[in-house]
């Protein structure tokens, strides 16, 4: 079901929140459905996972504000949490199918650092160079499994 949850701008000086969309997943947790507009900045990303709550506003009006990300709701984010060093099997929402080995997983920035191992789009990385890690968005993934070693 979607409601209206109250986004924190950043950049404004005072304290300001823009009304934004989210389908909410269970009481606290919301997932953003709306899009930044070009001239605002957000607290929050579009499409991130969000904790909520209560707010009286300056006005007396109430509304649920955004005030955490909640990145461990994300279905892939405990398999790489607890297999960081390891070696698992992706696929990203540009139709990237790569095996990679989990570095880091980043609940701030709602993302994962990786080391390369094979991939289907190898011009993609062409001009990259030799070492460089890599990093992508849990809301670009697709899909995820441990490789069978």
């Amino acid at each position: 079901m979607e409601k209206t949850v109250y986004m924190p701008l950043i950049s404004e000086g005072a304290e300001r929140w823009r009304p934004v969309r989210a389908a909410q997943v269970d009481a606290e947790l919301f997932e953003i459905v709306d899009k930044i507009p070009d001239n605002e900045s957000w607290a929050f990303a579009p499409l991130s996972r969000v904790r909520c709550r209560n707010k009286t506003f300056a006005d007396g009006s109430r509304g649920l504000v955004v005030v955490a990300y909640a990145i461990e709701s994300n279905p892939h984010y405990r398999l790489f949490k607890e297999h960081q060093g390891q070696i698992l099997r992706i696929v990203l929402a540009d139709g990237e199918e790569a095996a990679i080995r989990v570095i880091h997983v980043d609940e701030e920035h709602e993302d994962f650092v990786y080391d390369l191992l094979s991939t289907n789009l190898g011009q993609k990385y062409r001009d990259m160079p030799k070492g460089v890690v890599s990093a992508a968005k849990f809301a670009d993934l697709v899909s995820a499994r441990l490789a069978e070693q």
